[in-house]
């Protein structure tokens, strides 16, 4: 087994892609198809299931990534700590990302910290709060920024950044005339909403359960514009973050939610994983900024 293979399964199994691994890696993707063949052929298994249409990562290619992930990760982490005795703070990190929610832009966050620090490499990876606390317990994130609709597990440290809140996005001539709308009213409207796993979806949705009126959706979507632009057009009530729904885009009228629906703005990190020196110097300055 050798290090070159063991980056080549990390690499397929976070992307669930060859070719885009292979550019990550730098590498012609038949040369990273005949790394993992030999390896497979060393192990006596297969790591991933291969078809026209996807890749899907087997129990044991599971088990070789997360132990190459933490391996790479001691090997960079000591390469980090001999530039930092150099005074150079190189490395690579991977960061959950968020849309700007509440006083946090992360985008501008980000610009900071890398004009602060130039040799450090920040991959991104998105997706709903659900996929983010996964993805950090598995090591292929360093933190990530997150919605919080309750307490996380104990294992990862939280820092509350900011606050948003919850609501709900209509056709400007068709909101109702209230201020705030409350479960009941909700239910009698067709709803679009982040998809389940999300914190907003989650808050919603055990909002309207104790009250006995289950959430039921027209659309679950990763997507906050197309959301916001089925509101616009009059399609159905959309629930998004307010910050979202006052940026600029299709125009809606902006309902609360009664009672008020607010969530922490949060950056997550796991308690048990030894922080490379980039990953330290990243939670530092979001803890600082």
């Amino acid at each position: 087994m050798e290090l070159r293979q063991l980056r080549a399964v990390e690499a397929v199994a976070r992307y669930r892609h060859f070719t885009r691994a292979a550019e990550e890696l730098h590498l012609a993707q038949s040369a990273l198809s005949q790394q993992i063949r030999a390896l497979e052929r060393e192990l006596g298994t297969a790591l991933f299931e291969r078809t026209s249409r996807r890749v899907t990562v087997t129990e044991a290619g599971q088990a070789i990534a997360a132990r190459a992930r933490r391996i790479l990760a001691e090997l960079d982490g000591a390469r980090e700590e001999i530039d930092q005795l150099r005074g150079v703070l190189r490395g690579r990190i991977w960061i959950g990302a968020l849309h700007p929610a509440g006083e946090l832009d992360v985008a501008r966050l980000l610009t900071r910290f890398g004009q602060a620090h130039p040799g450090v490499e920040i991959g991104l990876r998105e997706g709903v709060a659900g996929d983010m606390l996964r993805a950090l317990a598995a090591d292929e994130l360093d933190a990530a920024f997150c919605l919080l609709a309750g307490e996380p597990p104990p294992e990862f440290a939280v820092h509350r950044l900011s606050e948003e809140e919850v609501v709900a996005a209509f056709a400007p001539d068709r909101a109702p005339p209230v201020e705030r709308l409350d479960v009941e009213a909700l239910h009698t409207q067709a709803v679009v909403a982040p998809r389940r796993g999300s914190a907003v979806t989650s808050a919603v949705d055990a909002l309207c359960a104790a009250a006995g009126r289950p959430l039921r959706l027209a659309l679950e979507s990763g997507d906050p514009y197309l959301l916001r632009s089925l509101a616009a057009g009059g399609f159905a009530a959309a629930i998004l973050p307010g910050s979202l729904a006052a940026m600029a885009g299709p125009a809606v009228a902006v309902r609360g939610l009664d009672p008020p629906v607010r969530l922490p703005v949060a950056l997550l990190w796991r308690r048990a994983r030894t922080a490379s020196p980039a990953a330290r110097a990243f939670i530092d300055f979001v803890v600082a900024s």
